[in-house]
């Protein structure tokens, strides 16, 4: 059963917040459904969907979307405001131009997703509680390893889809080397990038850089990154898995990345 996307009653608080369900057209197993938290999903609830019809889940596995309120493109600074932290340092415009409109305050869209969408959909809908996975991909997949690290929330399961760890100068990277990851022992991870993502990142007009092609800021190495993050999750003992999907970019490894969430939700359904 899919329903239309709206603002449920859990957000009529003032939050600018769009919510869209895919609950099964089933009954639910002996303890309810797994439950996927997607996030980005303007740009991540089709290849979801499609995975979910491609490999026969559809009904057995519920999914909560969250969006943003509005018509037209998203809104790039309520993307910066939701999925990272302040900025520590100085990060380049929004991709085609245009400013930001916000900072980072993530830790208030997790309270958000903790506090009251996580306890709402477990009383509202035929999920296991114990089998929340969150996945986000660019800068909701830095997001969703940021949730990782704090402990925060319910979640058996992390996708971190082409994160953006290279944000605020790769911040996160500094943090969790110095993380204590105890509290995330009994979570599976995975993380995914596509091969050519390697060179894709912030970018600054040819105009700066002379008369060569726009030059890249910051350190946008995201296959490196990636690779590099899941390598530092398994040396501290995590369920971590990394793939690389080969010839695919930032826009169409989204299919492929949201199979792969796929296939590790029901591994959890599975356990």
């Amino acid at each position: 059963m899919l329903l239309p996307m709206q603002t449920p009653p859990v957000l009529e608080t003032g939050s600018d917040h769009a919510l869209q369900f895919h609950v099964p057209d089933a009954d639910p197993p002996p303890g309810g459904f797994p439950l996927v938290w997607l996030l980005d999903a303007p740009t991540t609830w089709a290849p979801m969907r499609h995975a979910l019809d491609e490999s026969g889940s559809a009904d057995s596995i519920a999914v909560v979307g969250i969006g943003w309120e509005g018509e037209g493109p998203v809104d790039q600074g309520r993307r910066r405001r939701d999925f990272t932290l302040a900025a520590a340092s100085e990060v380049p415009g929004p991709r085609g131009g245009g400013e930001w409109g916000h900072d980072g305050d993530c830790g208030g869209f997790l309270e958000l997703l903790v506090d009251t969408l996580q306890p709402r959909a477990v009383d509202m809908l035929p999920v296991d509680p114990r089998r929340q996975v969150l996945v986000g991909h660019s800068l909701s997949g830095l997001f969703a390893l940021h949730a990782l690290m704090t402990g925060a929330g319910t979640f058996a399961g992390y996708v971190a889809a082409s994160p953006s760890i290279w944000w605020d100068d790769a911040r996160i990277l500094d943090a969790a080397r110095s993380a204590d990851w105890s509290h995330a022992a009994g979570a599976r991870v995975l993380v995914t990038v596509g091969s050519e993502e390697q060179r894709v990142g912030p970018e600054r007009p040819a105009s700066v850089a002379g008369e060569d092609a726009a030059a890249t800021l910051g350190e946008p190495h995201m296959v490196d990154n990636a690779s590099l993050f899941a390598e530092l999750l398994r040396s501290r003992g995590l369920d971590c898995r990394f793939e690389l999907f080969e010839g695919e970019g930032h826009g169409t490894v989204l299919p492929f990345a949201m199979a792969a969430a796929v296939e590790l939700v029901e591994a959890l359904r599975a356990s």
